[in-house]
């Protein structure tokens, strides 16, 4: 139903990190950047500390790929917010909802509904 699949991570950032939670955040966004399956990297926060990450690839490899990068960051990003929820968003395979049991995530399969892609240079 949907070409490409995703997941959300929900997060609550550790008191005093907000400076430090930045710089993590800016490099791993530097860093997705440079993978070409890494479709979406958005990252949102409310005035309460709420952390929300949306993450959108165009296949299984494209989010390995993103993953393995991300582990470099792990660490420091953990180290500013504590994970508080994720969610699986597609039909993603066996492998990729392996590598993030240890947040126990919800796998939401699709049921309706279509996805756009943006136009050049929007």
């Amino acid at each position: 139903m949907f070409k490409n699949f995703g997941w959300i991570v929900e997060a609550k950032l550790n008191a005093g990190q907000l400076e430090n939670f930045k710089k993590v955040m800016n490099s791993q966004v530097n860093r997705a950047l440079t993978e070409d399956g890494t479709l979406n990297y958005q990252y949102y926060l409310s005035d309460a500390g709420d952390v929300m990450v949306y993450e959108r690839f165009k296949n299984a490899d494209s989010s390995h790929e993103h993953i393995e990068n991300w582990d470099a960051h792990a660490e420091k990003w953990m180290a500013a917010a504590t994970p508080t929820r994720m969610l699986h968003l597609g039909e993603l395979p066996e492998d990729v909802r392996e590598r993030h049991s240890a947040l126990d995530p919800l796998w939401l399969k699709p049921l309706g509904g279509f996805a756009r892609e943006e136009a050049e240079g929007a």
